[in-house]
């Protein structure tokens, strides 16, 4: 047992215990009575006695209950404590998790980013006065919920003020940022309550994570300093969620939308629920809006029988139909389980239009191919060929239109630029002048080995025919997606940045038989349907909770108003032509930007979990960092458990024997 605060005790010990006996020490002061007889007083004689102050105590009950009492009432405020585990070390990391599944409910009404918010307040209350702890709140991102600090009081109103998002649970960048300040605990300029309390700068600091355990990338992170503890909140495990979506109009057929859902069952019961699709919140006519879907256990079923026999724990679900304008798709699970967040999913569609399609090439044969490819194999009516020259001194509102690229697919030969308005570029045998992107050595004669062939940009793309004389090797940033290597070099790749899409190969096509082979034309058909967003949704406005979405801001915009998912407003002002970043996009659902003039249209931007992790919610008994494993012990364990409820309870007791013997004593 530990006495948190011994000196407090002791200090009202000090102070009411003499004032205590000095009541049985000093003489009473009684108004004199004259009586018949003191017989029936033998009791209340005994008080008499005391007739001058600093009298021999004499043996009284009454003065050791008293002082029983007193001792529980100082014990309670000496805050005694069991140890029934190891006690904490002085510095102490909490990670406190926020993902979506932690807005689990349990059976008893509550989320489990409650328990664990209640649990790690217990825990903090529960270390010695001394301790010096941090508080992390992570979901995809981490963010410091308070610095280092031995203030329990604001370490447990911070706690419990954290608010849950609907991120997938990532610790990919919490867990490094714990492990920093593990080892050397600083001040974070501006964060509340920074103030590191003295003593604090040295030591390696506990991570004490609180969690379900539903954690994509543990297996990925690595315990250099401290020791990692785990404790585990949640026991539900039902649950049926969406866990993949897609929206595709035809490019050939532009009218025609196809909707793509995957369901599947976390559960341990077979489940027969149903699917439906809206548009605008309003139920699409006809039966076919509305789907049975019958899904297997996920684990052995508790309950047998004949119907439930090889059913699989997901499927797929396919709604097609005729939709001629834009708006907003909405698909919906209709069953209500213990986690809500993936049973329904948005996406934003924009009305129908002709591709344009713009080549910068100064080669006849080069030309030649691509209007073959574009013009008479995929039928794109709005096909235009500038020369290299023209397409650098054309004016902007030739390539730009509404502050994106007017063209839906701008393919360049040969030809390295910087102008690139947001939009979709393929490049051959060039690069686009950005940051981080380079043209090293040339690469002769080497056999194209490897195709990324299920990325959409290579699907059914035959490349074990191609050969490429010589290419150039390139030097991109490491989020780039390799789609065709040689041996030792990238030959092709995908990049992306901030309202564009660059698909770079780095070999002239006329040093390759890429043209007369049946890939090319299934090459440009992807291309086509992937990066010209008049033939797909609008990719860049389907997003995971907790990313940044960017968009061009008009020439003559002040000021942005963004409706988020919850129905409140976000209303910034905007540098007029330059790009708008919004980040705030924890919370799963629809995000509507309107820009200062009423008449514009606004753009619309879905958040959508889609993340079989997450939906999973039966929580981790156990999980791998690096190579430890690391087991989980319950959050409702008591790490350390008070003992002045007790203390207080003692003492009520004792008041009680207390009054009762008093009073049977001063009866007549």
């Amino acid at each position: 047992m530990t006495l948190l605060s011994w000196k407090t005790g002791l200090f009202f010990a000090g102070i009411v215990i003499p004032l205590l006996l000095l009541l049985y020490f000093l003489k009473l002061r009684r108004q004199e009575r004259k009586v018949s007889s003191t017989y029936l007083w033998k009791k209340a004689v005994q008080d008499l006695q005391v007739n001058a102050p600093f009298q021999k105590l004499r043996r009284n009950l009454l003065l050791l209950l008293q002082l029983l009492l007193l001792a529980s009432v100082l014990m309670g405020l000496s805050e005694p404590v069991a140890n029934f585990m190891r006690r904490p070390e002085k510095n102490i990391v909490i990670l406190l998790d926020r993902s979506a599944s932690m807005k689990t409910v349990e059976r008893d009404g509550r989320t489990r980013l409650e328990h664990a918010q209640e649990a790690a307040a217990q825990f903090v209350q529960a270390l010695p006065d001394n301790s010096n702890t941090m508080v992390i709140g992570f979901g995809a991102t981490p963010s410091v919920v308070s610095t280092f600090t031995d203030d329990k009081r604001r370490l447990e109103r911070l706690i419990r003020d954290l608010e849950p998002t609907d991120e997938p649970g990532r610790i990919g960048e919490a867990l490094p940022l714990a492990i920093a300040y593990s080892s050397n605990l600083i001040d974070i300029p501006g964060v509340e309550g920074s103030t590191v309390p003295e003593g604090a700068t040295q030591g390696i600091a506990d991570i004490e994570l609180f969690s379900d355990g539903r954690i994509g990338d543990t297996d990925q992170q690595f315990i250099t300093r401290g020791q990692l503890r785990y404790f585990r909140v949640g026991a539900e495990s039902d649950n049926v969620g969406i866990t993949a979506f897609d929206v595709r109009r035809d490019f050939e057929r532009p009218g025609s939308l196809a909707v793509f859902v995957r369901v599947e069952n976390f559960g341990p019961v077979p489940v027969k629920t149903d699917l439906s699709i809206l548009l605008d919140g309003r139920r699409l006519p006809g039966a076919g809006s509305i789907r049975e879907v019958q899904l297997g256990a996920a684990a052995p079923p508790t309950t047998t029988g004949p119907a439930d026999a090889g059913l699989p724990s997901a499927q797929n679900v396919i709604f097609e139909f005729q939709h001629e304008a834009g708006g907003v798709i909405e698909v919906r699970l209709h069953r209500e389980d213990a986690f809500a967040v993936d049973n329904v999913v948005w996406a934003p569609v924009d009305p129908p239009r002709e591709l344009r399609v713009l080549a910068v090439c100064d080669r006849a044969p080069i030309q030649r191919v691509l209007r073959k490819a574009m013009v008479e194999s995929f039928d794109v009516r709005e096909y235009q060929t500038m020369g290299r020259e023209e397409y650098e001194k054309a004016a902007d509102d030739k390539l730009i239109l509404g502050g994106r690229s007017a063209y839906d697919l701008v393919v360049l030969d040969d030809h390295d630029t910087n102008r690139l308005p947001p939009g979709n570029y393929l490049f051959f045998g060039g690069v686009p002048k950005i940051d981080d992107v380079s043209i090293g050595d040339e690469v002769a004669g080497d056999p194209i080995i490897f195709a990324r062939q299920d990325h959409p940009l290579m699907r059914h793309v035959a490349y074990e025919g191609v050969f490429i004389a010589r290419w150039r090797a390139l030097q991109l940033p490491k989020h780039a997606v390799s789609l065709l290597e040689g041996p030792d070099t990238v030959a092709m790749a995908m990049l992306t940045d901030p309202g564009h899409r660059y698909v770079i190969a780095s070999f002239d096509l006329l040093d390759s038989n890429f043209t007369l082979k049946e890939a090319f034309p299934m090459f440009l058909q992807n291309a086509l349907g992937y990066l010209a967003s008049g033939g797909l949704l609008e990719a860049r406005r389907m997003m995971r909770p907790g990313d940044t979405f960017t968009m061009n801001v008009p020439a003559d915009a002040k000021k942005v108003k963004i409706e988020r998912p919850d129905g409140s407003i976000d209303e910034e002002p905007v540098r007029a032509g330059g790009l708008l970043s919004y980040a705030r996009t924890r919370e799963a659902g629809v995000y509507r930007v309107q820009f200062d003039d009423p008449a514009r249209t606004k753009e619309v931007f879905a958040a959508n979990l889609l993340d079989p992790i997450e939906s999973s919610i039966a929580p981790n008994e156990s999980f791998t960092v690096g190579t430890e494993a690391v087991e989980s012990v319950l959050a409702e364990t008591k790490i350390n458990r008070p003992l002045w409820p007790y203390a207080v309870m003692a003492g009520l007791c004792i008041l009680l024997i207390e009054w009762w013997i008093y009073n049977k004593r001063v009866m007549i």
